[in-house]
């Protein structure tokens, strides 16, 4: 059986459809459910109705093509259907790879992975006996030029810092954030940008206050809340960023003048659990727009307000990435689509940053990352 074709082609049909079914339905909670119950209730269920019709087909069928009329109704049904959905899933995936996703042009300016102190222990160092490197405190720092489609001259040079998903406490260690955010102080932009998830439990906000004390920008420092924010307490979250002299923008637009041209500065809240203030948006004015997103699933109000760039975060880079198959973990709507980096639609250039955390406290070819762009007129 193993040296048949058609039972790897099943095996990566099954694949694809557990990880997109895992993606967006585990990830996703609702109806006000613990994230964890939600989380493993909906994978043990998917294990279950996938792997027992699985494993019955495995002990009924060789995967020779000429006896699968031997096999019962039931079964014939399960193999088709699980295999042409898998297919679907990762079809649709390439052909939005291939034709709708549009490039960026980028400049990497630079990039460094600052040395980490041996003090911060790596979790689970098991994983490297199986040939896993865990790169959860391997932070990398990165640099880019960003050419914007109608981008205003008056606006060229425009430098701002995004750091994304700290979650603060249980899953991330707090000198490794006090490093963090040392090196992304050492950018000096126009403006920081800090796109949610900054704590995970309610019990560390109170030490959250003093980590962000001190970032300062000619235009200021600027966030909006994440899932996780809005789960634990959103309002008190809110409230500790305002003391350490961040301004949080929860459906709110900050307009900068310079050289006669407006330069607004869009924050939305979380798409899953903030208030919706679609209309706010949709009547949006500025010479350059900017559009601050927790989740980039929000892309579609990005387009809808004209935004010249949609920055995010949420879904971690995939957090688990493999050679050829790529990223496992991303909790969005649009599948693997959105797990990172930059794409474009029509003129909105979206750039969906990795983050810092996570949970499991796991890195696999996906670095955690502080980045600065330079936005320039293309």
């Amino acid at each position: 059986m193993i040296f048949q074709p058609t039972l790897w082609l099943y095996l990566f049909c099954l694949f694809n459809l557990l990880l997109y079914l895992t993606n967006r339905v585990s990830f996703h909670p609702r109806w006000g459910i613990s994230e964890n119950k939600w989380i493993n209730s909906w994978s043990l269920f998917f294990l279950i109705a996938f792997g027992v019709p699985s494993f019955q087909l495995f002990h009924a069928w060789g995967f020779i093509p000429s006896t699968w009329t031997s096999i019962s109704p039931a079964l014939q049904f399960f193999s088709v259907g699980t295999s042409l959905a898998g297919m679907c899933v990762f079809t649709k995936h390439i052909f939005w790879s291939l034709f709708i996703r549009k490039s960026v042009e980028i400049k990497l300016l630079s990039r460094r992975y600052p040395n980490r102190p041996a003090r911060w222990e790596v979790p689970y160092p098991w994983l490297s006996k199986i040939g896993m490197e865990n790169q959860f405190h391997d932070l990398e720092v990165n640099e880019y030029e960003v050419k914007i489609p109608g981008w205003p001259q008056e606006f060229s040079g425009l430098s701002l810092a995004q750091v994304s998903d700290i979650h603060f406490g249980a899953y991330t260690h707090p000198e490794f954030l006090k490093f963090v955010f040392a090196e992304l102080r050492k950018f000096k932009p126009d403006l920081f940008a800090l796109t949610g998830d900054f704590i995970s439990r309610a019990r560390d906000i109170p030490a959250l206050e003093k980590l962000l004390r001190g970032f300062r920008a000619p235009l200021g420092v600027y966030a909006v809340l994440g899932n996780h924010d809005h789960w634990t307490e959103g309002s008190t979250v809110k409230k500790t960023l305002e003391r350490a002299g961040i301004h949080v923008l929860q459906n709110e637009i900050k307009t900068f003048r310079k050289k006669g041209k407006t330069l607004s500065l869009m924050g939305v809240d979380d798409l899953w659990t903030g208030e919706k203030n679609e209309d706010l948006f949709s009547q949006v004015s500025g010479d350059a727009r900017i559009m601050l997103a927790h989740n980039p699933d929000h892309f579609y109000m990005s387009k809808r307000a004209g935004a010249h760039l949609q920055i995010s975060g949420h879904c971690h880079g995939g957090q688990v990435c493999f050679p050829l198959v790529g990223p496992v973990i991303v909790p969005s709507a649009m599948g693997r689509n959105y797990a990172g980096g930059f794409f474009r639609s029509g003129k909105t250039v979206v750039f969906i940053h990795r983050g810092l955390g996570g949970f499991p406290q796991v890195r696999t070819l996906c670095h955690p990352e502080i980045v600065k762009l330079t936005l320039v007129s293309a």
